[in-house]
């Protein structure tokens, strides 16, 4: 519990007892409650009032009944269920990529470059964001890096030379896959995922709504309506149609100039977002049970976390390909009031598409049921 300081960097005999504490941990524990919460959740109506959670609750408030006060509306509770979806796949995200970091390029001691401590290499790790991946992904894709991926995600007891390659090495690409698409939520620039987490976090300078849909259709308003067929029809391509999150942000510089403001709404489903985050949670999971294994060694009085169950699939282009993540449109110009650098348009998983908006036509319609 004490350990005395014995210099500015760890001793191996310190480093040891962190990552003694720090590897007896459970993350894809932490991660897999998570998402069985948030399901839960969806599926309850009301504070349950035999919990001993609520009672408590109620109890050091001074109060008889926590669901009385608690009475959240379900409407309002979806909403909260979608941006947790959302915060949670963030969350495992950056978890994940900066554990690989830690256990494939971590820092070192200044003066003991041969003491390691995983614990300490993960809260020493970049600090910029930006950093933190392109680091990882130029040692990802180097030629050291490719070919011990696997050594960090398949157990030791595997021999992988007597098991059919096909089944190991799909779950090692399926792993590896997962990884990068953790890097590219935590830096895509085109709409700003990471810029979303940060002001949901951060005062919660966030507006989620569920009553608010985007269509492509062919048809233009007449008289000021416009029909629901038009809507309905398999022409008609729906950009919003769940649960959205609207939220401000700068983006980064572009050709030496500072840009103006954006406004962005992304896409909220919560069985996909909670989908994501479970097989990135299945690839720390799998390379944390790992990096314990290989830190407690022999030693048998120890319970390591377990090796998670590892699926075949689905791949980030399996669940993702072809949907929608969100609409990114200029609010301001640039700070030296020039013509913006980013166009309005629609970000989908494979890429974004630039859109011009006349906004000099804007109208105003009605849907009527015809």
């Amino acid at each position: 519990m004490f350990i005395k300081p014995q210099g500015p960097d760890l001793t191996a005999e310190q480093a040891r007892a962190l990552d003694d504490d720090f590897f007896t941990s459970r993350p894809f524990e932490f991660f897999a409650s998570r998402i069985a919460s948030l399901i839960e959740s969806s599926e309850r109506s009301a504070v349950d009032r035999a919990s001993s959670l609520a009672s408590g609750f109620a109890g050091v408030l001074g109060l008889d009944d926590a669901p009385e006060i608690l009475n959240v509306d379900r409407c309002d509770r979806e909403l909260q269920i979608a941006l947790d979806s959302l915060a949670v796949r963030h969350h495992v995200a950056e978890a994940l990529v900066r554990f690989y970091h830690a256990v494939s390029i971590g820092p070192r001691n200044r003066s003991a470059p041969n003491v390691v401590c995983t614990w300490a290499s993960v809260c020493n790790g970049p600090i910029k964001t930006s950093d933190l991946v392109a680091e990882t992904t130029d040692y990802l894709l180097s030629e050291t890096g490719r070919a011990t991926f696997w050594t960090l995600v398949v157990p030791a007891e595997a021999d992988v030379d007597s098991l059919p390659a096909e089944g190991v090495m799909a779950r090692v690409q399926l792993l590896a896959d997962w990884l990068v698409h953790a890097m590219r939520l935590l830096v895509r620039d085109d709409i700003d995922i990471n810029a979303a987490h940060n002001k949901l976090k951060h005062g919660l300078a966030v507006r989620s709504r569920d009553d608010l849909r985007v269509t492509f259709i062919q048809q233009a308003p007449e008289d000021g309506t416009v029909p629901l067929s038009a809507l309905t029809s398999p022409d008609a391509i729906d950009l919003i149609d769940t649960i959205s999150l609207d939220y401000l942000s700068r983006a980064r510089p572009r050709n030496g100039r500072k840009q103006g403001m954006e406004v962005a709404t992304l896409r909220l489903s919560p069985a996909t977002l909670l989908a994501e985050t479970w097989m990135m949670a299945l690839t720390y999971g799998a390379m944390f049970h790992i990096a314990a294994a290989r830190h407690f060694g022999a030693r048998g009085d120890v319970k390591l976390a377990r090796y998670p169950d590892m699926p075949t699939g689905p791949t980030p282009d399996q669940l993702l390909k072809e949907s929608v993540i969100g609409i990114r449109r200029p609010l301001t110009t640039p700070l030296d009031g020039g013509p913006s650098d980013r166009a309005a348009g629609i970000a989908f998983y494979e890429g974004f598409v630039p859109v011009n908006i006349d906004h000099a036509a804007a109208q105003s319609a009605v849907v009527v049921d015809r």
